[in-house]
């Protein structure tokens, strides 16, 4: 099965316009405000591709294997500094992918480069609240600790 999410009032008739029959209309969903139950959705599927920055993370934080599909600068920017799957808009359109084995195979990824980069992030967090008096959620720091129980932020 395949769903499409619409985030903003365009997104359903330019979806429909462009994708033409091959979408079902059934499947064609939109959660407004209603983070939860999006949530809830997405830790159902398989597998998600995304065009913009919030359904991308929503699959990420359910952990879902996605790609995003940056569709303009301030979401190629936010795909870049986090190190996120992603192919680009041109590449998704020219190159007319017949399957989803070959979008994966043309996805940017490093997925070592990004568990590094999260976990840079999260001690940066850490020492900025820390800087102020403040403790971070203490989900935020299982990343930093690695299987050993070490904290990653020691050396």
């Amino acid at each position: 099965d395949c769903y499409f999410i619409a985030q903003m009032p365009e997104d359903r008739p330019n979806l429909l316009k462009y994708a033409q029959d091959k979408v079902d209309e059934e499947k064609l969903l939109h959660f407004r405000e209603d983070v939860e139950s999006w949530f809830e959705f997405m830790s159902t599927l398989d597998f998600v591709v995304s065009t913009r920055i919030h359904g991308g993370m929503a699959g990420i934080s359910s952990e879902i294997p996605t790609i995003i599909v940056p569709t303009d600068l301030r979401i190629l920017e936010l795909v870049n500094a986090m190190i996120l799957p992603h192919i680009s808009y041109e590449d998704a359109i020219e190159k007319n992918f017949t399957s989803l084995a070959e979008l994966m195979a043309a996805t940017n990824k490093d997925f070592n480069e990004f568990e590094i980069n999260r976990r840079n992030r999260v001690k940066e967090y850490r020492r900025i609240l820390g800087s102020v008096g403040l403790e971070m959620d203490p989900a935020l720091l299982d990343i930093i600790i690695d299987e050993k129980g070490a904290d990653g932020l020691r050396g």
